[in-house]
């Protein structure tokens, strides 16, 4: 018979199929496979478990076949994770009760679609995690607050500190930190281990920005004039007027602190994406307030929020502030103009500060946009580049302190 007419052998080799017959007849929680080393580790009750593969063909063919065999095995179809979901995703779109057989199947794509699963479970967490550990996994757990709440969130949270150092892309190490600054993930000193390194990594600071505002782990003194702002502004903030709300909170130690940090988040953002981030942690800063009354924050973004298209455009924003001020825009909303008067009735010295919430209460992402368009600078380049549009709001920042 010439090669040509030679039947394919495509079945398991006899050793290779006793042995993962046996294995897999026990309780198993996750296979990942070596492709390179030809072994196939698997997750049982009694603990990790390995079969060296003994192919009877091209190893590149026979790991083929070792997975048919897995997920018709797991899923009663052969071909894997594809086969099973004709459209697949990578967003969670799975029946809850697949998730723990898409572990069986040794698919690097299997288990990024398992811990991408809104439904995931704390048990089938810590099996996909043994499968298959990568930042992006953690990462993708970590968004989901069962598993923070989890024993195998701080094991996550860990890994993506030790990572840290070796995360190139500054939109993953922002992401990172803000998972990690979840409440109860890392001790008090690894938080403050993370403060230190924010000094020659800006990026972390935002992170700190938008998980533990209010919560910084270095706090500067209140504004010399906190008390007295406090007290003249008692009844307005008894009123909820998100002006008087905004101001008391810059002028307390946590707001100092909070204006302080986003001003030294500007020395060397290193990307958009980055700059983008600390705008919109700003801009949430200024206009979100919980009062005694139990107004949500939803409430005062409403309060805050201009109607219309976002500004793109920085100088814009400058005379629209202006035009605010002086009550000669028809943009904004009555009940926005009786804040801003009740506060200057009591406060007219406060021109300046008012002036400041106006503006950091309306910056946004949006405001790079024409840089971005016509820009792909990084670094120092793009810094010189926006320095039209970061110079205005530090100059605010610094107005409130």
């Amino acid at each position: 018979m010439t090669p040509l007419t030679m039947p394919m052998i495509s079945n398991l080799s006899n050793e290779d199929s006793l042995r993962l017959n046996v294995l897999l007849a026990q309780k198993v929680s996750a296979i990942r496979i070596d492709e390179g080393k030809l072994i196939v580790y698997a997750l049982t009750q009694k603990g990790e478990a390995k079969i060296q593969l003994s192919p009877n063909v091209k190893n590149e063919k026979y790991i083929k076949i070792v997975k048919d065999f897995l997920s018709t095995k797991a899923l009663g179809v052969a071909g894997g994770f594809p086969m099973f979901l004709s459209s697949w995703n990578r967003m969670g779109e799975l029946r809850n009760s697949s998730l723990d057989k898409l572990l069986l199947l040794g698919e690097e794509e299997a288990v990024i679609a398992v811990v991408n699963n809104k439904d995931i479970s704390p048990d089938i967490a810590k099996s996909a995690w043994w499968a298959m550990q990568s930042a992006d996994n953690a990462r993708s757990m970590l968004a989901n607050p069962t598993i923070v709440q989890a024993d195998i969130g701080k094991e996550l949270a860990h890994f993506l500190i030790e990572f840290l150092p070796f995360e190139e892309d500054p939109l993953n190490m922002l992401i990172s930190a803000r998972l990690v600054l979840q409440t109860g993930l890392i001790s008090a000193d690894e938080v403050m281990t993370l403060w230190q390194k924010a000094k020659s990594k800006n990026t972390l600071y935002v992170a700190f920005l938008d998980i533990r505002s209010d919560n910084m782990p270095e706090t500067i003194a209140e504004h010399r004039n906190d008390q007295v702002l406090q007290e003249a502004l008692a009844d307005l903030v008894a009123q909820d007027n998100p002006y008087a709300l905004a101001l008391c909170k810059f002028s307390s130690a946590a707001g100092q602190t909070f204006l302080k940090t986003a001003q030294a988040s500007f020395k060397r953002i290193p990307n958009y994406d980055i700059a983008g981030a600390l705008l919109e942690s700003i801009r949430r800063y200024t206009f979100v307030h919980q009062a005694e009354s139990g107004q949500t924050a939803h409430h005062y973004e409403q309060a805050l929020t201009l109607e219309g298209e976002p500004q793109v455009d920085i100088e814009a924003l400058g005379l629209l502030v202006d035009h605010i001020y002086h009550e000669q825009s028809g943009l904004y909303c009555s009940k926005e103009l009786k804040a801003v008067q009740a506060l200057l009735a009591n406060l007219p010295d406060l021109s300046e500060q008012l002036k400041a919430v106006l503006f950091l209460s309306r910056i946004s992402q949006t405001l790079l946009a024409p840089t971005i368009a016509n820009s792909t600078a990084v670094g120092s380049l793009m810094r010189k580049k926006l320095k039209p549009v970061f110079d205005p709001i530090v100059f605010n920042l610094r107005m409130l302190q």
